[in-house]
């Protein structure tokens, strides 16, 4: 037996009635996944169909292709070590301020990996902006 998600009805939209109807076919496995992402949204399949549409049509929502994924995950490593980064020179700053010294070895590690953070964010960057990815 097939499996629906739960009924759930929404208030009728006085301002702006939606009167047109579509009939679109998918195949089981489409299908499925669709129920899959509606169900995980509490909303219906049409219901589900209707919003992400006209959501990638307001330019609301901007699907993105699989092979973005690593891209993506590298932007997002770079970020989080620019974050650890950050975290690294207020606790040297944190020791200067309070008359304690520090070493320059720590020093040196922190603007390598500040610089190495950079140098990925720049190549992502560029990657981006000369449509590679």
């Amino acid at each position: 037996m097939e499996q629906k998600p739960p009924a759930r009805r929404r208030p009728r939209r006085a301002d702006a009635p939606r009167k047109e109807r579509l009939n679109v076919r998918f195949n089981e496995l489409e299908y499925a996944m669709l129920l899959t992402a509606a169900t995980a949204a509490g909303q219906s399949v049409a219901a589900y169909i209707a919003t992400v549409s006209v959501a990638v049509a307001k330019d609301e929502l901007s699907p993105a292709p699989v092979d973005l994924k690593d891209k993506l995950r590298a932007l997002g490593d770079a970020r989080v070590a620019v974050d650890r980064i950050g975290n690294n020179a207020n606790q040297i700053a944190h020791v200067l301020n309070s008359q304690g010294e520090e070493t320059p070895e720590r020093l040196a590690a922190v603007l390598d990996r500040v610089a190495r953070a950079l140098e990925t964010l720049d190549a992502a960057t560029l990657a981006v902006m000369e449509g590679r990815v």
